[in-house]
């Protein structure tokens, strides 16, 4: 075999090697007898990657270009530069004394020429130190990367990908839907890391899809990290109360078991959050006091409240009196005989049903006023009864009277030479009826000089919060009362009783 096989059959091998050896370059060579370009290899830190055959090196870094020869005894000049599109470059050369064995020559590299950039073909000559034709020469793709240039079009350029640490020939460097420039330049997320703030949403899905903070683990600060809110509970990351009902997200879901995408958790007419914050109702129970009413019902028909079974006391639960007795369950004494509602029912009387209230003093069965025309009528016929006596004949079955007087102070009936006997209380003095909602405001208002806060009504009453908000609001549209807020509270009042300085300069004065 002449040398001239054995030194190709060499190289074949050789590029075998440098195929799969990292920073080793594969070369086209060409040499003459007694010199062999083997390998061109890049080192240094301004050496990115060698790829498909191509290496990358930065302009502004340094590195170095190490060739591989054989050459017989003697003085050689190891000389590289580039070539692109019509130019060529000279880089630079070196002296070498040749040994015959293999040795290594190697360039420094301080920077890249400017006009060397971009694609470009490295050559390597080796020629005799006294001049004269090249004896060996080799080349091998090359890209050099000016520093602010964007390879990977993804507007972050290739020294700042460097100091990011990130991949100056793919534009998403991990992978999470953002491009590498928009993390830096735009968002200030890692582009090193898919999720760069842990929320298990990835940094390209917040930013696409929902709109969070791919740098804030809890986008709006309502108390559940986005990825929770998003994979879990199906509630806004951007917004902290997502169904708009009073209650933040994470009340709704660690304090109250509500859903927080449901304005209304329960379906019972009422939003979450009025329920806990005013009515004190369960937001999760239609019935929250389970007397057979809804909250609603309760709250805007019968005006009960939702929290009592048995909002009157009488005995009877709201729902019962509503749906089978037709009794008032804001009143303990629906017919106002004097007897509750629930001892009615219990000694089968009817609550919706008060007894007569005219009452017989006689026990004949006559009213003492018809008594009392029909002693007229005798008068006026007989014509000689002696009115002036007192004394007048009766039909059988009733006793002579005087006159008739009713005692202004305690309204009884009086009759001559007997006892005095008090008419029925029935009659003349009917049952106490209970107070109407407006007249214990009134009696509180009278016990506070005209004037109390709104939270002094609950507790005098001991209504709930929604019952005194209610009424009161019906008695400020009808006049009868003020209502003047004063920091977070109110304060109530009659009419008469505004303080000056609490009054509409609008106001008649």
């Amino acid at each position: 075999m002449s040398s001239r096989n054995a030194s190709w059959s060499g190289y074949a091998l050789l590029m075998a090697f440098l195929l799969v050896s990292a920073g080793v370059a594969p070369i086209a060579a060409a040499a003459a007898d007694g010199v062999e370009i083997r390998a061109i290899e890049h080192s240094g830190t301004g050496v990115v990657a060698t790829e498909n055959g191509r290496t990358y090196v930065t302009a502004w870094q340094p590195s170095s270009v190490s060739v591989v020869l054989v050459a017989e005894q003697g003085t050689y000049d190891v000389c590289i530069g580039t070539e692109g599109g019509d130019s060529t470059t000279s880089i630079d050369c070196q002296q070498i004394q040749a040994t015959g064995s293999e040795q290594r020559a190697t360039i420094d590299i301080a920077q890249w020429p400017m006009n060397s950039t971009g694609e470009q073909v490295l050559t390597v000559e080796v020629r005799p130190s006294t001049g004269g034709e090249p004896l060996a020469q080799a080349s091998h793709p090359l890209f050099v990367l000016p520093a602010e240039g964007d390879i990977d079009g993804d507007s972050l350029g290739n020294q700042r990908e460097l100091e990011h640490g990130t991949s100056i020939r793919v534009a998403d460097t991990d992978n999470d839907g953002l491009e590498d420039g928009a993390e830096v330049n735009r968002f200030e997320t890692d582009p090193t890391n898919t999720d760069t703030d842990g929320d298990e949403l990835s940094d390209g899905v917040e930013v696409n899809e929902h709109g969070s903070n791919p740098t804030e683990v809890d986008t709006d600060g309502d108390g559940l990290e986005d990825g929770v809110e998003v994979t879990t509970y199906g509630s806004d990351p951007t917004t902290g109360d997502t169904d708009g009902d009073g209650l933040i997200d994470s009340e709704e879901v660690e304090q109250y078991q509500t859903d927080p995408t449901a304005a209304d958790t329960d379906e019972d007419g009422l939003e979450d959050g009025p329920e806990v914050n005013i009515h004190e109702t369960s937001p999760t129970a239609i019935d929250t006091d389970g007397d057979g009413l809804d909250d609603n019902e309760e709250l805007t028909r019968y005006e009960t409240n939702p929290t009592e079974v048995d909002t009157d006391g009488d005995g009877l639960e709201d729902g019962r009196e509503v749906t089978v007795t037709n009794t008032n369950p804001n009143q303990g004494d629906t017919d106002g005989d004097g007897i509750g509602d629930g001892t009615e029912i219990q000694e089968g009387t009817d609550p919706n049903s008060a007894p007569g209230s005219g009452i017989d003093p006689l026990g004949v069965g006559v009213e003492p006023t018809i008594i009392v025309l029909i002693i007229s009528l005798i008068a006026l016929v007989g014509g000689g009864l002696a009115l002036a006596s007192g004394k007048v004949r009766l039909p059988e079955g009733i006793s002579n009277w005087n006159a008739q007087r009713t005692d202004a102070e305690n309204g009884r009936f009086v009759a001559a030479g007997q006892p005095q006997q008090t008419v029925g209380a029935q009659m003349r003095h009917p049952p106490e009826q209970p107070l109407s909602d407006e007249a214990r405001i009134f009696n509180l208002l009278d016990q506070h000089d005209g004037q109390l806060r709104q939270s002094a009504v609950v507790d005098g009453t001991g209504w709930s919060k929604s019952k005194v908000s209610r009424v009161l609001s019906r008695m400020a549209d009808e006049g009868d009362i003020k209502k003047i807020n004063i920091g977070r509270e109110n304060i109530v009042t009659r009419p008469d009783s505004v303080p000056e300085h609490a009054k509409s300069p609008f106001e008649d004065k």
